[in-house]
């Protein structure tokens, strides 16, 4: 099952024009490392070279990482569907019961395309409900109703347990090595913070999981 998916989003358009662009990073540093330190490379020291087109490759894998995270909000389901029934911690932030059967197909759309513009600026410290309310045509205040309404969620809190859902399937699939990394990739700048919130969501430090994946 997982290495369908994987093969699913492989062939995902976005992703082949950027896999692209990592040859050519990645041919610059192989370049850049069969000279000798001491010649110039266009015009270039070669370590810069290397240090430029790293740096490209740590875009390019946030940019995948974003492409892929849209997508799949696109398709089946919404995510905090299976985050809620999955998860005891999420069902008690809850105020009551997510029910699917309750849902209309067209809220579901809704929450289906409010998740898939939460994923495309997950990595920004603070979203802008403002903005959020706007992309999703309501008003700030008819957003926290209908979130409260849909989920029983504060549309902070709800946006919290996407971020920290997008968080472990970073570490499920090897994505990222550091807490660092990871952190900063779902928004959360203080990673002493991103790791308390997530052990009050899963149970357990990001750092305890990093480590048993070996």
């Amino acid at each position: 099952m997982q290495s369908n998916s994987k093969k699913d989003w492989l062939q995902h358009e976005d992703v082949k024009k950027v896999a692209k662009k990592f040859e050519i990073s990645i041919e610059e540093i192989l370049r850049a490392n069969s000279y000798n330190k001491n010649l110039q490379f266009q015009g270039n020291k070669p370590s810069l070279i290397t240090l430029s087109s790293s740096q490209e490759i740590a875009n390019l894998i946030e940019e995948i990482v974003r492409i892929v995270s849209f997508d799949n909000t696109e398709k089946g389901t919404p995510l905090i569907y299976d985050i809620y029934h999955t998860n005891q911690r999420v069902q008690s932030m809850c105020k009551e019961a997510i029910n699917p059967k309750m849902i209309s197909k067209q809220d579901t759309s809704w929450l289906l395309k409010m998740e898939g513009e939460v994923y495309k600026k997950i990595e920004q410290k603070d979203l802008n409900l403002y903005d959020l309310s706007f992309k999703m045509a309501v008003s700030e205040r008819q957003l926290h109703r209908k979130i409260k309404n849909l989920i029983h969620l504060t549309p902070n809190k709800y946006i919290r347990v996407l971020k920290l859902h997008k968080a472990k399937q970073l570490i499920d699939d090897y994505l990222y090595d550091t807490i660092s990394q990871i952190s900063y990739a779902v928004g959360y700048y203080d990673t002493h913070y991103f790791s308390k919130l997530f052990n009050q969501q899963y149970g357990i430090f990001p750092k305890e999981l990093l480590k048993n994946r070996g």
